[in-house]
């Protein structure tokens, strides 16, 4: 047995590398017939670019399959390429080092070009960097710049304004310090540790006074200069008589371990509860239980107040000085970078309140707490930029409110913006129920939205008009929306763009194409790609409206109606329909269809598959008994033909083949008249022309069952012509889903008729 089973697979092996060979041989055989092709076609050698330029045409040629319907997406007009409204706010923008710049070329005057070292800082995003090359007088096509380099120096002549950056290497004091590990300890002030110099964040750094009662940090810092990794303990402790707070210790050991060239900081907190000079032991960091390096100790000398005041700072002059002085360091300094909370407690004088506002608001400076002093005094002007500001206090009102105190517009203040939603297909044309269903959840919450909005409003704007009638179309509610669009007073809105096109979409729906055309034309040579191609395709429509062909659509490839439609005006089409010995053939893009008859043994074809319309297939792989060309006309879609004398009083199967097209029709040549009342599962069979009963006429019956089809029952017409072809003995009309019924006479011809099982 066990040799038998080897020859069995050797056997199969050889076998398969048999088929492996063919295959190969095959392939060899279509390269060299596809090399010939190509010889023959004037590709001489078989020049790379001629081959893909003939695979290229070939490509042209070949047609789109269907392409399903993507899903809906929200489409919002973007100010900002690529930017949501709510997220346009101020800080999309920033200020930095670049727009200073700009603002002091502008208030200069220049005439020349503007050129800004800090070209590099308006990087954070696309806009910005968009804005900051638009209003920059650098080309954007740079001439050829000559340029020429020596061992030690380098020049270039520009051939237009330009911006260089380089990188020099100077020389630099040596470093006397050679200890492996460097450690650094300094003392700043909880809550007031940095200042602003020439834009830059610095330390600020206290070094000899100290405020008794005031939170103190101290930061270390320790470094590997060496490539090797090192392990190390941190020593720290708190200053004598100081007090830890926010989580820090008296003392602390804290182990590190660095890798090469690496840096960790460390911090802790405390306060003096008394005055006087204290000690402190600095931070000392160890190695191999051996010390490796400290900071230097430093005596903290602790005052109950400062005997050296920084009065030119801000902390000073918010509390001590005068409103003169208070006004003039926020005439001298960033307003921006000042913590102006400080000042609050002077808001209370009318007259400093007023001056300091006034002064902030000219500087686009805003604080909520300075402002809120506004209900203190009862200014309006004030309440009012206030609670324009205060957002989580607005919404408390609704999503619109329109008073003295406030204005709130969702849309100026970004809660709410109009979107589009396309591709977005109704399955339903007319409502379902009492109630209607926006089955999309975006855009149900859109509408929804948007409803919240007028139903605060006394009455709709115009622009409000056109955004419900934009919704209404998007729900198939048509009447509804042209009533809304009619309400709107087309010279209120601030662009007449999409009014226009809401015009062509209006005009289509009122059957009058040729208003819609005259709007389009006017946007035929319009700037913007994407509105320029919405109108065309108004105007292919209305082109095609009038019977034009449709013309090839110059949109995106990816415009998958667009294409569609192409596609499906130019693929052949064809119908057929047989009655009284004549055939119907509708047709489009065909120029001549191939029609075959064949004769059918009626009886056989129906108890071999008695759902016989169904598999008109099988006649495919038939030769016809009859088989001719018909030559379609140029103009029209419709061509009549009778079929041959021949096949009179026969039954066939008429099929019509053109362009890759297949349509095929069953035609029963009978004069029967056959009359099914499916309730009670009675037929009658009359005489076409006299309506004569016709008795001993043979019925078969199958039944569509889960199983299939099964024969159901069979017999004869009575002297009526009556028969009941459902009703038997047994319970299997229970499982029945249709009946297929053959009514078939010798001298009448033959009908198939199909049923539905009678309601029990």
């Amino acid at each position: 047995m066990a040799r038998e089973s080897l020859k069995s697979l050797a056997k199969k092996e050889v076998a398969d590398a048999r088929i492996v060979m063919d295959e190969k041989k095959a392939n060899m055989a279509e390269s060299r017939r596809s090399r010939e092709s190509l010889l023959a076609a004037g590709l001489g050698d078989l020049d790379g670019d001629k081959v893909v330029a003939a695979d290229l045409a070939k490509r042209q040629v070949a047609r789109g399959f269907y392409r399903k319907m993507p899903k809906v997406k929200e489409w919002a007009e973007n100010n900002y390429h690529h930017v949501l409204i709510q997220n346009q706010l101020a800080d999309l923008v920033k200020i930095n080092a670049f727009w200073r710049d700009y603002a002091a070329y502008l208030a200069d005057g220049a005439e020349g070009p503007f050129l800004s070292e800090n070209v590099a800082e308006p990087t954070s995003n696309f806009s910005e960097m968009m804005l900051a090359l638009a209003v920059l007088d650098l080309p954007v096509e740079a001439g050829e710049h000559v340029t020429k380099q020596d061992a030690a120096a380098f020049a270039m002549t520009a051939a237009s304004p330009t911006i260089v950056f380089h990188k020099q290497i100077q020389p630099a004091p040596v470093s006397d310090d050679k200890t492996p590990v460097l450690v650094g300890q300094n003392f700043f002030r909880h809550g007031d540790r940095y200042i602003q110099v020439d834009g830059e964040q610095r330390d600020k750094y206290v070094t000899e006074e100290f405020l008794r009662g005031v939170v103190y940090g101290c930061q270390v810092v320790v470094t590997n200069p060496t490539s090797a990794t090192q392990g190390l303990d941190v020593l720290l402790q708190i200053p004598e008589k100081a007090m830890p707070v926010l989580g820090s210790k008296r003392t602390r050991s804290q182990s590190l371990r660095l890798g090469p060239y690496a840096t960790q900081k460390i911090e802790y907190y405390f306060y003096f509860p008394m005055t006087g000079d204290f000690q402190h032991y600095p931070v000392h960091v160890a190695r191999d239980e051996a010390v490796a390096a400290w900071a230097d100790p430093f005596t903290f000398h602790v005052v109950e107040r400062l005997t050296k005041i920084d009065k030119a700072s801000w902390a000073y002059v918010s509390q001590w000085g005068t409103e003169a002085e208070v006004l003039s360091y926020l005439e001298q300094n960033n307003v921006h970078r000042i913590d102006l909370g400080k000042i609050a407690w002077r808001m209370s004088d009318l007259d400093f309140f007023d001056k300091t506002l006034e002064l902030l608001a000219g500087r686009h400076a805003f604080h909520p707490v300075l402002w809120s002093y506004g209900i203190h005094h009862n200014r309006l002007e004030r309440i009012q930029e206030y609670l324009r500001s205060n957002d989580g206090f607005l919404r408390r009102f609704g999503d619109y409110v329109d008073c003295t105190l406030a204005v709130v517009d969702p849309v100026e203040r970004h809660w709410r913006q109009h979107l589009e939603y396309s591709p977005l297909v109704n399955a339903r044309a007319h409502r379902l129920g009492r109630d209607r269903k926006i089955v999309n959840s975006a855009f149900r919450n859109q509408y929804v939205g948007l409803m919240n909005v007028l139903r605060y409003k006394a009455e709709p704007t115009d622009e409000d008009s056109l955004d419900v009638a934009y919704y209404l179309f998007l729900q198939d509610r048509i009447a509804e929306a042209l009533a809304r669009f009619d309400a709107v007073d087309a010279k209120s809105l601030p662009s007449q763009l999409q009014i226009d096109y809401m015009r062509c979409y209006v005009a289509f729906y009122r059957e009058r194409p040729e208003e819609a055309a005259k709007i389009a034309a006017r946007y035929a040579d319009h700037p913007v790609d994407k509105w320029r191609e919405r109108f065309a395709a108004v105007t292919a429509q209305v082109a095609e409206i009038d019977g034009a062909a449709v013309a090839q659509s110059d949109r995106e490839e990816d415009d998958r109606e667009a294409l569609q439609d192409q596609l499906a005006s130019t693929e052949p089409a064809l119908q057929l329909k047989v009655e009284n010995r004549e055939a119907l053939l509708t047709f489009q893009n065909l120029k001549e269809v191939q029609v075959n008859l064949y004769q059918m043994d009626l009886e056989f074809l129906f108890s071999a598959n008695p759902f016989v319309e169904s598999s008109a297939e099988r006649f495919s792989v038939i030769k016809p008994n009859y088989s001719t060309v018909v030559r379609l006309p140029e103009k029209g879609d419709v061509h009549r033909f009778e079929l041959p004398a021949e096949f009179a009083g026969k039954n066939v199967l008429v099929e019509a083949v053109g362009a890759g097209r297949r349509v095929a029709q069953a035609y029963y040549a009978n004069d029967l008249k056959v009359q099914l009342v499916e309730q009670y599962g009675r037929l009658q069979v009359r005489h076409a022309k006299t309506g004569q009963p016709l008795s001993k006429v043979y019925v078969k019956v199958y039944a569509q069952t889960p199983q299939g089809a099964k024969f159901f029952k069979d017999g004869y017409t009575d002297l009526r012509g009556k028969f009941d072809y459902t009703s038997l003995n047994t319970d299997d009309m229970g499982a029945v889903s249709q009946f297929a019924v053959l009514v078939m006479s010798p001298q009448h011809g033959a009908v198939v008729k199909t049923a539905k099982p009678p309601q029990q």
